[in-house]
């Protein structure tokens, strides 16, 4: 994603801060099984700020175990933070399950709230930063943006509002360019999505009346692109009996 903006590097500084943990005793993954067993034996023996991408990679390769805990998780957060501000793949299948396991350990009832708010910090400074970029986002970028943030139980509201301040010919490129392939009422969701309630706010804003209207507001001011995505959007409504 090239150099870090200053609201991305504060807020990943402000994770270092809030997650300044030591390493578990533990992996809180399948153990002396999943993981490269040369991995295995060096991954708590770094410091979080030291683990290499491929170390990472394989921990979100392992499967977690029912003893899975905030520690497990929480300690090397930051680094996963930097990693995916960096625009590396953090996971194999993909950066959608970059948070998957953390409602597994309670979060974020059960989390400090100076943590919440670190993570909640870094998804809103992390869109903005994908917003900046030229292109901004590609095919589907978006939806797979806000489910991996959805899938980890972090608020995915503030990210919502943040694309309701695009002025609405920024907002017909974006979302022309995430659904340019849809046709038929299809707006492409991620496979991955399947928690709540982040799963139905998203659906709930791509197909809400208020999004139509702006779209048909930029359209009749003669905005092809948003043209294009106020018929996916009506159509995808008309489907859903909106």
């Amino acid at each position: 994603m090239g150099p870090r903006p200053d609201a991305l590097r504060a807020a990943i500084d402000q994770a270092w801060q809030a997650f300044d943990l030591p390493a578990p005793t533990t992996t809180g993954v399948c153990e002396f099984c999943c993981m490269d067993p040369r991995i295995e034996a060096d991954f708590l023996l770094r410091p979080a700020r030291d683990l290499p991408l491929g170390h990472v990679r394989d921990w979100y390769f392992a499967a977690y175990t029912e003893a899975i805990r905030h520690a497990h998780v929480a300690w090397f957060l930051p680094r996963v933070l930097e990693l995916l501000a960096d625009g590396e793949d953090v996971a194999s299948v993909g950066n959608q399950v970059a948070f998957s396991r953390l409602p597994l350990t309670g979060f974020p009832e059960r989390w400090p709230e100076r943590q919440v708010a670190a993570l909640d910090r870094f998804a809103l400074a992390y869109l903005q930063t994908r917003l900046a970029a030229q292109p901004a986002m590609d095919w589907a970028d978006l939806d797979s943006l806000l489910c991996m943030f959805g899938e980890g139980g972090i608020d995915i509201g503030p990210l919502l509002r943040c694309l309701d301040r695009l002025s609405d010919d920024a907002l017909a490129a974006l979302l022309c360019g995430s659904w340019r392939h849809a046709a038929q009422g299809w707006i492409p969701v991620d496979a991955f999505w399947s928690r709540e309630p982040a799963r139905s706010q998203a659906w709930g804003w791509y197909t809400s009346a208020a999004l139509l209207q702006r779209m048909e507001r930029a359209a009749l001011a003669g905005n092809p692109q948003a043209l294009e995505v106020h018929a996916v959007i009506e159509a995808a409504r008309a489907k859903a009996g909106l």
